[in-house]
């Protein structure tokens, strides 16, 4: 009788031992899956912040813009057309 007694009570602590271990595991594979969750969903906002970005720096490099912001505020102007005449020593001494 004692020995049953001892083999069933060391047959419920294996299967004690192996549900904690088993109930460990799927805890943290849970836990794994929810901050798997969370680092998508962070990615997701990276990566559409990025793409924002990308095209605020796309409409500030574009030309148009460059050149009205360049005319508005700091008041640039295109360099008027200037001529130019080259003058030889021949023409210099005709009358």
């Amino acid at each position: 009788m004692k020995f049953q007694f001892r083999r069933a009570v060391m047959v419920l602590a294996f299967f004690s031992v192996l549900a904690g271990i088993h109930l460990y595991i799927t805890t943290q594979n849970v836990t794994l899956k929810y901050r798997l969750t969370d680092t998508k969903i962070k990615l997701e906002e990276l990566r559409a912040k990025n793409r924002q970005t990308g095209n605020i720096v796309a409409a500030k490099e574009n030309m148009a813009y460059v050149e009205k912001q360049a005319r508005g505020k700091l008041g640039m102007v295109y360099p008027e057309k200037i001529r130019y005449i080259s003058v030889t020593k021949e023409a210099a001494t005709r009358p």
